[in-house]
């Protein structure tokens, strides 16, 4: 489990999510509330989904450069918007989350069922203490002495 977790309000940009992706070599970010609670969670294929809905401009390969036939201008304006617009427009609404005393077995199970990367872990109180990935799981896995 990841302790120091990354997270993002709702009304956080897209730009930031990309930007704290990039940063911090991560696919995918809690949303959370103002009282730390999460809400939603925004992926790199929430991103990707979003972004498919812009009509990128026609070009040609001239000589080792693009060139462009379309007009550039708009494609500019309509990733500047895309960007501006909010984490809440595209998240995914938080359903499932796990405890602090929640066991690595119940987890993976958890991650099964429902096809899911990466699992906020909440306190008592639901409030968010870490996040839990695939790639923690491995890790937990490739240290256990019963494999």
């Amino acid at each position: 489990m990841t302790k120091d977790v990354i997270a993002v309000k709702k009304e956080d940009s897209i730009k930031n999510v990309f930007k704290l992706m990039d940063e911090n070599e991560i696919l995918g970010i809690p949303v959370v509330d103002d009282d730390n609670q999460p809400i939603g969670m925004v992926t790199e294929s929430d991103l990707i989904k979003h972004f498919t809905t812009i009509k990128t401009p026609k070009g040609i390969n001239l000589l080792g450069s693009i060139v462009f036939l379309d007009d550039i201008s708009k494609f500019n304006e309509n990733l500047k918007d895309h960007c501006a617009e909010s984490v809440g427009d595209i998240m995914t609404d938080v359903a499932i989350t796990i405890n602090e005393d929640t066991q690595l077995i119940d987890a993976i199970d958890l991650m099964a069922q429902y096809n899911l990367n990466r699992l906020p872990v909440v306190d008592k109180k639901n409030k968010l203490t870490g996040i839990i990935t695939r790639t923690d799981i491995v890790h937990q896995l490739a240290k256990s002495k019963h494999i």
